[in-house]
This record gives C-alpha cells, structure tokens and sequence, in this order.
C-alpha cells in the first residue's frame, strides 16, 4: 500500500526549502548525470504530449528545461530488458536479456556505471520494484543500488514486489553526498504508473475514473520533490538529467491490458525528455525517432568518457530534424509470448511515419496519419512495407536463445530431472507459433482465472486454469497459476506437478526451480528440494542460498544450514530470520528474541512489510522459554498478518494444549479450518491433535473430513 502523497521525501528537504537554501556546490570537471525512470508511463498520457486528462506540473517545467524528444521508443516493452538496453546501449538481443527473470546480462558488458565509476564518477542507484534487483546485472559499477525489496510472503507475484517512489528517491538522497567532491551519477527508478494502479490521495479521488492517471499524477509529485531537492544542493543546473519510461501500458488499446504482448505503440512510445548542462537548448521539441538505447552514447559524450561502439545508440545531442534523421528506423522485440504462452514472438521497426511489425502476420501503420495504429497497411505492399521488412530479415542474432543453463554438469542435472526435452526455446520458428493477435480472448481468461485467485476463491481459479490449459498447455503462466491455485486450495501436491510442467516449458528460468524448492520442503520432499535449489544456486539465482539453509534447517543440519547462510546476502531481511531460527534450534532462545525484534525494529525503521514467520519464530522462542502471554501475543500479530500460516495456527494451537486449555485449544483450531481451509488445514489441525495425544477429538475431526473429501485417502480410518 502506498503512503499518503503529502509525505515528504526527507526532512532535509522540508528544512532546505523553507530556508530557500540555494547555496551551490562547487561543480566537478565533468556533469553530474541522473537518469529518472518512471516506469510503464505511455507518452500520449501527458500533457507535454497533448493529453488532456492529468495534470503534471513538474514534468511540464522540467520540460521547459530540456530537450522533448516527441518520437521516442522503447526496445521492448518488459522492465528488466528495457533497463539494461539504457544502462548498456545495446538492443535486447546484444546484453542477452529478454525477459523480466531467468536472464542476466551478458558476462563482460560494460555499463554505464562502470564506465562512468572509471572516470571518477561516484554512482548511485535506487529502484521501486524487484524486477530491477542488482543480481540481473543492473547493479553493475553502482558504487551503491539500493534494491532491498522483497518478498514477505511466499508465492507473491512480481507485480506486487514494489515499493512507494517516494520511499525510493528518499533512500537515493540519502545516499548522495551533500557536498560532492566527485561527479555524481545517479539512477533513480519509479514504479508508480504500473499495475496495480492504486494512487493514493488527493490523486485517488481526483482521478477516479482512470486510476492509472493518479499514478502518473503521483509519479510528478515524486519527481517534482526530487528534482526540487537537486536544486537546493546546486545539483541541477550544470547536470545531464534524462527522465524517461522503459515502455508504455495497453490500457485495453488491441485488447491487451498491460504491456508485453504486443508491440503496438501504446507500448513502445515513451516521454523522454534530456537537461543538458546549463540548460542548452532547454524547450526545444526533437521530432526523429530515436530509442532508449541512445541515452548510453549521449551521456558518454556529454562526460567525454570513452566506451564501446554500441551501434543501435547515438549522441541525442546531434539529432536534428534532417531527412536522415527521420529515416533512422527504431527496432523493438518482445518474446513475452513465446515464453510465457508459447505463441510466436513478435518484431518491429519504427521511423517517422510508419511502424512495421513481423509476425505470423505482419503489419504496416501510418501512425501519423492513424494514430491509434487501427488500419493496417500492410496488403498493399507499400514501399515502406517491402524496406522495413527486408531490413528485419538482415538483422542479425535476432532469435531467442533460452537462459543460460550452466555448464555440461549443470545441463545433465537439467537433463536427470527431465528440464531439457522442449521448452518454449525449442518450438521452432515463431511463423509456426500461434499469432499472439489471435489469442487477446485467452488472455482475459487468463485474467479472470488470477481474479479468482486474487479474490480468494482457489477451486474456482483452480478449474479456469485447467480449463485454460485443455486449450492452450504449452501456456507456461496458466501452469504457474494453476499450481499457486492448487495451493492455496490446500492441494500442494497437485501445484508441486504443476510448477515442474511450467519449468519443463521454461528449463533456464531458475525461479521455477526456486519455487519447486520451496514447495518440495514444506511437503518434506527434501532430495527434491534440494536437486531443484542446487539447480537454481548453479543457474545464477541469488536467492537459492536461502533456501538451501531453510532445507537444511528443516532437516536439522545446522552446520550445513550455517555454511548456506553465510552465503547470502547480509542486506536482506530473511537471512536474518534464519539466523534467528538456528538460535531457536540449538536453545540460544534470548539470543533468538533479540535477533528478532532487531529485525522488526529495522522493518519498521524501514516503514517494510513485515516477513511472514518472524512473529512465528518470536513466538516459538518465547514459548521455550515459558513466557507463554508474550507467546501467544506474537502468534497472534504473526496470524493478524498472515492468517493462511498455518504452522502459525499450529504453534498457537500448541501452545493453548500445553496450557491444558481444551475450550481455547478447540477454539484455534476452529479458527484454523476457517482460515486455511481444504484438506491442508485438515491435515495440519489433525496433526496437533496427534501431537497433543488427542485420539478421541482428532478421530471426530477425521471423520469431518473424510465426509468433506471423500475421495481423499489421506482422511480414511486408519487400519487396527
């Protein structure tokens, strides 16, 4: 949830404008450089490029500061891949990032940072969303990339790993020198504009009708207190800053909601918009197309530092409004469909006036003349037609490679467990996949299906994925979701099979195995968990260390659960809970409590989510320790949070036997089964029981569910 728009980014920065502090520092040799991102930000939703419906004071004064480039595009309209296109100046294809997961960017590119950081520039970055954490590549050079988002809870989608903008420009400001004695080079990320569109107020009631303008409109405050607080540290007006959007939205334009699908321009034109040093040429308007890759070669140029020849990257500086100019064509891609769905991937390339799109059936727009690219061109065969698709053809190293696998030991892992006999990277040539164009209705079915998820009805959800998948089962996402909705409607068996038929149609995307790991040890399948988090920590995943501890804690391996931990990253809050629970385990119980609380002090601090399990584990300890009231306490704040934790439920359950207290025992676990219900909160209350030494109550309560799952053999009476 983001906080009220009327908190400010820092005090300091209350403090420096009401002072009308102005005071200057003393400018290095070279510019200072900051790159905005405000991310999944359309061009034609904003006044500067002729849109009525939401107010942007500060972009609109930036504006009259800097360069507008009217025609500017995107690559590709995923967050990740567009990133690295500005930050390396090459084309999806070239850095070898073609997706928001499962891909990092090619060993030995030299970034921006790291070319910058070469030249004595000190650098700074701060992103809104996990898609943009440092392990892809992105951190690169960043002297600091504050990226600390993450999951506190399992199973959450990528969309909803994100954090309020403010937040994120706050922690950049923190982190800059006040008196610099180098050039600085800072990148700060906004999420705003991306789904779920949810402003808060005044923008929430003021723009009731099209919530994702009250994003944008956030998005401006945000920026408006960033670039304010640049000035007031002398940091603004002999700097190059570039704001810019990686892509656009769908908004519904072609039938597609979001953005990743397709290629038309609701997805790829973006504002962009340049400060040069000293404002130069501030409030001219730059009609050529040019694209994101070419803010790597201008701000080499602007700081005279030398780098690669990137190819698909000019100096914006240049562009003037010449013929050639207008010509230059703008390539874009996206595979979003081939790996996700299994349909064919899609190309384009733009000039001034007309944008073609390869497919299984291609396109041609005048988007001049037809803005909303609603009359395709294409039968015709018009000269611009035959020019731009015979350029495509010609464009090498094109095709899809899939995510690295590793090395031959990685790969006959791959092959043991059965991950490299297909897979959307082996279907052959898009023109033999389905047309994504064809498949908008399959897309809002796949949409109603995480509605119902979202909205907690899992056998409903359930059933509208495996309806999905009796049409389209090469859909690695309607894989994905059926296995989130098979767990939450108690069934993990069915979503551990479900994860594996997903990561066999995407055998390099380690998330998949990370996600089979995790499963795999909440269902005690500990070689399978294991196998499926080796194959993640060897694919690159980050993140696999932590689960490799968790597996061998579960097992009670505590020196190889400690060997894992050292391992992770020391920045991250879950390390810090296992920390806490190998205490717990080798009866270090005060220790544990104070571990714990320091890392719920640091969360709030952080103004973060708490992680599911730290009140749990709280709670654990102080139990041992026969503080039973502050026990019960924490496993009430720990099931307030998450009330589908069901060893939650279990501990306080146990909690409450061991009391002796039989009427408040059998009240948890009633409250238990409301809050997880299914066979798996059967399941976990008849456990208790047995715990407890209960036959007769956990003999009715077998009864309960084997009339509610009848065909469920795990209810059936046990054999005398």
């Amino acid at each position: 949830m983001r906080r009220a728009s009327t908190v400010l980014l820092l005090p300091a920065l209350v403090l420096a404008l009401v002072a009308g502090s102005c005071k200057k520092t003393r400018t290095p040799a070279k510019p200072h450089v900051f790159l905005i991102s405000i991310d999944t930000l359309r061009a034609d939703h904003l006044p500067a490029w002729g849109y009525k419906g939401v107010e942007t004071p500060a972009l609109d004064a930036f504006g009259r500061d800097a360069l507008l480039f009217s025609n500017a595009s995107s690559h590709i309209p995923l967050t990740l891949p567009a990133h690295l296109s500005v930050m390396t100046g090459l084309l999806p294809s070239e850095h070898g990032v073609r997706d928001n997961s499962g891909y990092r960017l090619k060993p030995a590119t030299e970034t921006l940072a790291e070319l910058l950081a070469a030249q004595g520039y000190e650098t700074f970055g701060a992103v809104s969303t996990i898609v943009l954490a440092g392990e892809s590549g992105m951190k690169d050079g960043f002297t600091s990339y504050e990226d600390r988002i993450e999951a506190w809870a399992p199973n959450m989608s990528l969309g909803r790993l994100q954090r309020d903008g403010g937040e994120t420009a706050a922690k950049l400001l923190e982190a800059l020198p006040r008196q610099p004695g180098k050039p600085l080079f800072g990148f700060l990320h906004l999420y705003e504009p991306h789904t779920p569109y949810t402003p808060p107020e005044p923008f929430r009631t003021r723009y009731a009708k099209s919530p994702y303008d009250g994003e944008i409109a956030r998005a401006d405050e945000i920026l408006g207190s960033f670039l304010a607080e640049l000035k007031s540290r002398g940091l603004y007006d002999d700097a190059l800053i570039a704001v810019f959007s990686d892509h656009g939205e769908g908004l519904g334009d072609h039938g597609e909601d979001e953005h990743g699908l397709f290629l038309y321009r609701e997805s790829l034109h973006i504002p962009l918009l340049v400060k040069l040093p000293g404002k130069a040429r501030a409030g001219e308007s730059v009609a050529p197309p040019v694209g994101l890759t070419d803010l790597f070669a201008t701000v080499l140029a602007a700081t005279g530092t030398k780098g690669p020849a990137r190819t698909a990257s000019h100096d914006l500086r240049e562009v003037r409004d010449t013929a050639a100019a207008r010509d230059r064509r703008i390539y874009a891609e996206t595979y979003f469909p081939r790996l996700h769905y299994g349909w064919a991937g899609l190309a384009s390339l733009m000039d001034s006036q007309h944008h073609y799109l390869e497919g299984p059936r291609a396109e041609l727009y005048d988007f001049v003349a037809d803005p909303g690219e609603r009359h395709d061109l294409s039968a015709t065969l018009p000269p611009a037609f035959r020019s731009m698709r015979l350029q495509l053809s010609k464009m090498e190293s094109r095709g899809l490679a899939k995510p690295a696998t590793g090395d031959k030991e990685q790969a006959a892992k791959l092959a043991s467990l059965g991950y490299l006999s297909g897979g959307a990277e082996a279907k052959g040539a898009d023109s033999e996949l389905p047309d994504p164009k064809d498949k908008a209705g399959v897309v809002r079915e796949l949409k109603e299906a995480h509605r119902l998820l979202g909205e907690g009805h899992p056998d409903e959800a359930r059933a509208a994925f495996r309806a999905l998948l009796a049409k389209e089962p090469g859909m690695t996402d309607v894989w994905n979701g059926l296995a989130q909705a098979a767990r939450k409607a108690g069934r993990p068996e069915e979503a551990l099979e479900a994860l594996k038929e997903a990561a066999k149609r995407s055998p390099g995307t380690t998330d998949f195995f990370l996600a089979i790991a995790n499963l795999a040890a909440e269902l005690s399948l500990w070689e399978d968990a294991r196998a499926h988090a080796e194959l993640a920590r060897d694919g690159g995943n980050p993140l696999a260390g932590e689960t490799l501890a968790t597996i061998a804690l579960a097992e009670g391996n505590l020196p190889e659960a400690k060997r894992q931990l050292a391992g992770c990253s020391p920045a991250r809050r879950f390390p810090k809970l296992l920390a806490a629970r190998i205490a717990v385990k080798e009866n270090r119980l005060a220790e544990a409590v104070q571990l714990l609380d320091t890392l719920l002090a640091e969360t709030a601090s952080a103004r973060a989510q708490v992680l599911m399990s730290v009140h749990q584990a709280r709670a654990d300890a102080l139990a041992r320790l026969g503080r039973d009231a502050e026990a019960a306490e924490a496993f009430e704040r720990e099931l307030a949070l998450f009330p589908e934790n069901l060893e939650a439920w279990q501990g306080l359950a146990l909690l409450r036997a061991s009391q002796g207290n039989v009427d408040a025992l059998d009240a948890t676990l009633s409250r238990l089964l409301a809050h997880v219900p299914g066979p798996a909160g059967y399941l976990g209350a008849l456990a208790v029981l047995d715990t407890a030494g209960d036959r007769q109550g956990r003999e009715a309560l077998r009864r309960r569910a084997e009339a509610a799952f009848p065909t469920d053999s795990r209810f059936r009476a046990r054999p005398v």
